[in-house]
């Protein structure tokens, strides 16, 4: 098995009422990721932000409280986070970054860094 470094990334348009959820994670079964930091922000321009969506950070198998790994007030300008060091994905889970009450149309992307085992 190989390590070498991830850096990855998933987006999301958000909806007419600012949310959106986008998920990333490993692509095969013998394909684990330890997650190092991740951060969330928008497509946005800082003056262009109307309403400045929250972020909630989950990894797991889906995006439900048991997964609950951080959040951020700053999903629109952008935060980042290492309280997801050291957490394993393997295949079928994923980070799930969950996006409420930001701007309709805005791109949402959270980028997740750390090590690929393969």
């Amino acid at each position: 098995m190989a390590t070498v470094s991830l850096s990855t990334s998933a987006a999301v348009i958000l909806d007419a009422s600012g949310n959106g959820t986008a998920q990333i994670g490993p692509a095969g079964m013998r394909e684990h990721w330890i997650l190092a930091s991740l951060a969330v922000k928008t497509n946005q321009a800082p003056a262009a932000i109307v309403k400045e969506a929250q972020c909630k950070i989950y990894c797991g198998a889906d995006a439900s409280d048991p997964n609950f790994a951080g959040g951020t007030l700053s999903g629109s300008t952008g935060d980042t986070t290492s309280d997801v060091a050291g957490q394993v994905l393997d295949c079928g889970e994923y980070v799930w970054a969950v996006w409420t009450g930001g701007d309709a149309g805005a791109q949402g992307r959270v980028v997740v860094t750390g090590s690929r085992i393969v």
